[in-house]
């Protein structure tokens, strides 16, 4: 915890490889293999130690979001995860570390609103705002320190030059599932019960992704869809 009392549990790089390698692995064999995590981790941090740490990170992501990696397990049903494309696994990715560390999503969305109004941002725009969140203290530093190269592995922002940061490209999105986990993400993560569909398209997280909004019968596994008097209606978590 730090001053704010908000949670941010994270200070350290988790490679996307070795996060990638474990959804798959969870989701064909219903286990978390953390042996076979550590060893795969060790091919990309250096230090024992270092490796253990990050490798507990990618566990806890995988319990913590048990629900989230069933629903997508049963929706894949015959199509292997991994023939997904890289931008639907990167999304995937970004919804379920989102989920178990938060300061991710509330990083992202400073950076939208900032990429607005300007093209690049520095790192002292980033940290202001994520610390008026999580308050000032060298935990948020370091997690936001461990967070940007992730992002930026992502695909959700790139590094134009030290310290300065512009709009990645969007991920495009392919599979039904991964569009409504974008969503339930941004529902769950905002605070919000519900929003509305007419409202999609316009709020700062899905700056990051290239998506196709239809009707409410696209969201069926994690998203409720009611009907409202006006518009497309609205969804639920």
């Amino acid at each position: 915890m730090d001053s704010k009392g908000k949670y941010i549990g994270l200070n350290q790089r988790i490679p996307l490889d070795v996060l990638d390698m474990s959804i798959h692995n969870y989701i064909v064999n219903g286990v978390i293999d953390r042996a076979n995590i550590l060893q795969h981790m060790l091919e990309y941090t250096c230090g024992i130690n270092r490796a253990r740490k990050a490798t507990a990170y990618v566990v806890q992501i995988l319990n913590r979001q048990e629900r989230v990696i069933s629903v997508l397990k049963s929706a894949l049903k015959d199509t292997s995860y991994t023939s997904l494309k890289i931008d639907d696994r990167k999304a995937i990715a970004l919804c379920l570390i989102s989920l178990t560390y938060p300061i991710t999503y509330d990083l992202l969305i400073a950076l939208a609103q900032g990429y607005k109004v300007q093209d690049q941002i520095n790192k002292k725009f980033i940290n202001e705002k994520v610390m008026s969140i999580y308050g000032s203290n060298r935990t948020v530093d370091i997690a936001i320190d461990a967070l940007l190269p992730m992002i930026i592995e992502l695909n959700t922002i790139k590094r134009d030059k030290m310290s300065i940061y512009s709009l990645g490209a969007k991920l495009s999105i392919t599979f039904k599932i991964v569009y409504e986990m974008i969503v339930y993400t941004d529902i769950k993560l905002s605070g919000s019960k519900s929003i509305l569909m007419d409202d999609l398209a316009h709020r700062p997280w899905y700056s990051y992704f290239i998506l196709i909004f239809a009707d409410g019968s696209n969201f069926t596994k994690l998203i409720t869809h009611k009907d409202s008097a006006v518009g497309k209606g609205y969804l639920t978590i």
